[in-house]
Order: C-alpha cells, then sequence, then structure tokens
C-alpha cells in the first residue's frame, strides 16, 4: 500500500505542471476530489451539465491558453464520441482526461459492469491514446506522462483512475 494519498498526489502534481482549469461532469468517486479542486486557488473548476458540454469547455478553455484537464466518469468517454472526433481530435487540443474507471473487478457494482467493458474498445476505436493508472507505481508521475503525452501528441490522452486515485 502506498503511503503517499494518491488523489492528493494528483492534486500536487496538475498544480506543478501548469494546469489552471479542471471541467467535470460529477461521479460519485469523484465527488471530494472536486470539492478540493474547488477550494484550490490555483485552479478553476467548471461544472458541466453532460460530457459533450464538458468538452466543448475544455477545448475553448484550452484555445483561450488555459492548461486544462476534463475530470468525468469512463462512461462519460462513451457519450461523447461524436465531441472527441469532430472537434477535439480534429482540431488537436491536447487535453488531459482523468477518467475514473467504473465497472471494472475492482469495481463490481452490477450497474457499472458494461460501461468497464466498453471503455477500452470505445477508446481503441475512437483512436484515443490511453493509459490505465498503475495502483503499485506513484500516481503523480503516470498524471505528468499523461499530460505530457497530450502537450506532444497534440491530441486529447485519457488517465483511467481506479477509486484509490480519486476517492478522498
Amino acid at each position: 500500500m502506498n503511503a503517499v494519498h494518491r488523489p492528493s498526489e494528483i492534486l500536487e502534481t496538475l498544480e506543478r505542471i501548469g494546469f489552471t482549469v479542471a471541467v467535470t461532469v460529477p461521479d460519485g468517486w469523484l465527488g471530494e476530489f472536486l470539492v478540493r479542486i474547488e477550494r484550490a486557488p490555483w485552479i478553476g473548476l467548471v461544472r458541466a451539465t453532460h460530457e459533450e458540454e464538458a468538452l466543448a469547455i475544455s477545448c475553448g478553455a484550452r484555445l483561450g491558453g488555459a492548461r486544462t484537464a476534463l475530470i468525468i466518469q469512463n462512461v462519460g468517454l462513451l457519450s461523447m464520441g461524436a465531441g472527441m472526433v469532430c472537434l477535439a481530435q480534429r482540431y488537436r487540443f491536447p487535453l488531459l482526461i482523468l477518467a475514473s474507471y467504473r465497472g471494472t473487478p475492482a469495481d463490481p457494482v452490477f450497474y457499472h459492469v458494461p460501461k468497464g467493458r466498453a471503455t477500452e474498445p470505445v477508446l481503441r476505436g475512437l483512436g484515443l491514446g490511453y493509459a490505465v493508472a498503475d495502483g503499485d507505481r506513484p500516481i503523480g508521475p503516470q498524471v505528468e506522462q499523461a499530460a505530457t503525452y497530450a502537450e506532444e501528441a497534440s491530441s486529447p490522452f485519457v488517465l483511467l483512475l481506479g477509486r484509490e486515485d480519486v476517492q478522498w
């Protein structure tokens, strides 16, 4: 078990590498994580009503010069395909997408299982770069690597996060 509190490490990393905007559609796992972002003086939190709206806001913030993280549940990735392909990928927005990975064997809640089963095949089908956070490695460097990939590839990149990564 890691001695470092993983959600705190994610926030410290986002601050250190210069993120100033976070856009979200809340999820049960993300509740306190988002409250902590909202209280942080170094980043602004924008709450959207739907994932495709959140994606458009993220692209707009990035267009305005803000380093932007999109923070959603993995089911949101399944619902934003058109916006991802027609906006974020087409116009090469380097967005870091932090997604709680619901429906995995570590989250066997019956209604999340289909989401978990579809997530990675959909990401591959959309041609999105992604990684599943490794719970045995510090999360900060994984977030930084994902953000660097997004910047260098000029493309959205998804880091799928487990409960231990985002639950306070």
